[in-house]
């Protein structure tokens, strides 16, 4: 009988190490990413861009090449310099995460959508969606 409960309080901590080491991989994302925003760097965004991204700019959706992109980035930065980003959620799977966000600038607050997708060990954002709040 006594077996029985450490056989199942072993389980039981299976499960809540295994749980937390995923809530983590979920959560862990790249903070040069964060203050790329946060700053309004568009060069430092364009880092973690794929050769190709899917980039929506208020009604304004493409797919652009990774430089075409880093240039409208740096457009929409100057036109709307940012004084804050902040997650509000964050999720996916390991091999693709996305995070919603919150854009604030002196012209107003965005709401933010990227998906990151693994590709080769690196996430790179396969979609940008920015939006007016």
């Amino acid at each position: 009988m006594r077996s029985i409960k450490y056989i199942f309080a072993g389980i039981f901590f299976l499960l809540v190490c295994c749980s937390s080491a995923i809530s983590q991989n979920q959560d862990d994302l790249p903070r040069e990413l964060i203050n790329a925003f946060k700053q309004g760097n568009s060069i430092g965004l364009s880092n973690f861009f794929g050769e190709r991204i899917q980039l929506t700019i208020q009604d304004k959706e493409a797919i652009y090449s990774k430089s075409q992109a880093k240039q409208i980035m740096a457009k929409f930065f100057k036109e709307f310099p940012p004084t804050g980003f902040n997650k509000k959620h964050v999720g996916g799977k390991p091999e693709a995460r996305y995070v919603i966000g919150s854009l604030t600038t002196a012209q107003g607050d965005f709401r933010v959508n990227f998906l990151l997708k693994n590709d080769t060990g690196k996430f790179v954002v396969h979609q940008l969606r920015i939006e007016k709040n």
